[in-house]
């Protein structure tokens, strides 16, 4: 699914954050993959959310891939996708972007 030229955005967290309660919170599909990987449904687009230190349930850093276009705006702009759903996950939290 994903290559070399698939968008990702890499976010620093202030401090760890339960992504998958956050998630939950914000009213967000996902669905867990493991320990580190959770696929999340935001705006009709296919994210995967990779915990790059930490865990998803305790995250100080993690990634946010591009996998699929929403159907219903084939052309929404990745970086754009990303900064809503960061915007949205961190309002249900008090943790904040470092």
């Amino acid at each position: 699914m994903t290559g070399d030229d698939t968008p990702v955005e890499h976010y620093v967290l202030a401090e760890p954050m339960d992504l998958r309660t956050a998630l939950a919170a914000a009213g967000i599909e996902h669905l867990e993959v493991d320990d580190q990987r959770t696929i999340v449904i935001y705006q009709q687009a296919i994210l995967m959310v990779i915990a790059t230190e930490g865990s998803a349930t305790a995250a100080q850093e993690f990634n946010v891939e591009f996998w699929k276009e929403p159907p219903n705006d084939p052309e929404r702009n990745p970086e754009s996708l990303f900064a809503a759903f960061i915007d949205e996950l961190l309002a249900m939290t008090e943790t904040t972007r470092r």
